[in-house]
């Protein structure tokens, strides 16, 4: 009997391992994906494989996104890109995103999954080009980057902003505002607002693209005064430190011997409480589990906040096990 597991074991192996060359993959396919993780359950999310040996390297692949739209229950294009293998996506190359009407919304490059050097591009919903802008060093002396909007173009096509100077009028996506202010050498400069309506909803002051001092209202009318757009939720002081060592003191797992890291998102409300507690990546059934029950009890977070409002916010941490 014993044999036979064996056998099955390196059979299973062999199959995982072929399941990895480009032998096995062609153009055409179609693959599942859960937090950006390749699966076999049917999701939310897929990819099609359009083009393999991309620049001829048997790991890359031109793919195209698809992602499920809740309110018709219909997969739409979400972007299209080059993958540096395929069991996580992780773009390398010009990375081009889309609106859900189908029209294009971002194209620029990208490296390792992350934003490279490089003009970005951004467009309406109606098509109109709304941006150009790129990442630049804050400073000579610093490698820090900053985000530069070089060119700035109504919903109209009117042209506002040009070679990094001029005003900028336009509605988020994201919230819904309308968010307008003024650019000097590609950094916002001087007051910015944002209205729903004719509500007005902050009023910001910037220096060289950092802000001075904010004020935002929120639906009763109490205003909040501020120096951070955005401040991270935290437990006892800044930093994963204090929530490691947390888990590290409550953890008491049978399974000695066992390594590896565990990744976990959860929800921080704006109590300071945990909930939704969910394992990305685990180790195992157990480590999973203990984890997930330590995490669940923690109180006592400072809850992020936006623009001086507290909030709800996700949370990530990757925990390593050693032993």
């Amino acid at each position: 009997m014993k044999k036979l597991v064996l056998i099955a074991i390196i059979g299973l192996i062999s199959c995982s391992s072929f399941s990895q060359s480009n032998l096995f993959y062609k153009v055409g396919d179609t693959l599942y994906y859960s937090n950006n993780r390749v699966t076999l359950l049917k999701t939310n999310t897929f990819v099609i494989i359009k083009e393999t040996n991309v620049a001829r390297n048997s790991n890359s692949f031109k793919v195209e996104k698809f992602l499920m739209n809740t309110k018709t229950d219909l997969y739409v294009l979400d972007s299209k890109f080059t993958t540096n293998g395929l069991q996580k996506l992780i773009s390398n190359g010009i990375y081009t995103s889309y609106h859900k009407n189908g029209e294009k919304s971002t194209q620029g490059p990208t490296v390792n999954g992350r934003i490279g050097d490089g003009v970005w591009t951004y467009w309406y919903e109606n098509g109109e080009k709304r941006s150009e802008e790129k990442l630049s060093k804050e400073t000579f002396f610093s490698d820090k980057k900053v985000s530069l909007t070089i060119n700035f173009w109504d919903e109209n096509g009117v042209q506002t902003v040009e070679n990094g100077n001029g005003f900028a009028q336009y509605v988020s996506i994201g919230d819904g505002f309308v968010h307008k202010g003024g650019y000097k050498d590609g950094l916002k400069t001087s007051v910015w607002t944002a209205f729903d309506g004719e509500i007005k909803i902050y009023e910001e002051t910037y220096k060289k693209g950092k802000i001075l001092s904010g004020t935002s209202w929120n639906t009763k009318k109490e205003s909040f005064n501020y120096k951070e757009v955005f401040t991270k939720a935290f437990y006892k002081r800044e930093g994963n430190g204090n929530v490691r060592k947390f888990v590290s003191r409550k953890f008491k797992s049978n399974s000695y011997g066992t390594r590896g890291s565990v990744f976990v998102t959860f929800l921080v409300s704006k109590f300071g409480d945990v909930s939704d507690v969910n394992i990305v990546r685990g180790i195992s059934p157990e480590y999973n589990s203990e984890v997930k029950s330590i995490l669940s009890t923690m109180t006592g977070w400072t809850p992020a906040k936006k623009r001086g409002q507290i909030m709800e916010s996700t949370y990530s941490l990757s925990l390593n096990f050693k032993d």
